[in-house]
């Protein structure tokens, strides 16, 4: 019976994602999250990255309007951690360390995103 539940727990939380995506879509919302994983991807590294309103609007209508897309169509977007350096991959589902190889190949935050962000 677990099992039951557990599937059906896990259909119920897929539609409600897809909702968000979908809302977030069609207002063009600028991101913000709360990530279960407070601190960056980097090993080693303590900076807190639990809480991110990316504040995209600072940058103008060239950075904002891709990466808002990026971030509704599940892409995300690559930025360097403030503190070590780092490449991550943000996204609506998690962030995660990542190559400079990686980063290239991803939309990327401005490089001083974090001076505008909120960070918690």
């Amino acid at each position: 019976m677990a099992n039951a539940a557990s599937t059906t727990d896990a259909a119920a939380l897929e539609r409600m994602h897809e909702l968000y995506l979908e809302g977030g879509r069609q207002r063009g919302m600028a991101p913000h999250i709360v990530y279960q994983d407070g601190k960056c991807p980097h090993e080693g590294c303590q900076q807190s990255l639990q809480a991110i309103d990316f504040r995209l609007e600072a940058f103008g209508r060239t950075v904002h309007d891709p990466l808002v897309r990026a971030w509704w169509a599940e892409t995300g977007f690559a930025g360097r951690c403030p503190n070590c350096g780092g490449w991550i991959h943000f996204t609506v589902r998690g962030k995660r360390a990542i190559t400079e190889d990686e980063a290239a190949t991803l939309p990327q935050l401005p490089e001083n995103w974090a001076d505008e962000a909120v960070i918690l």
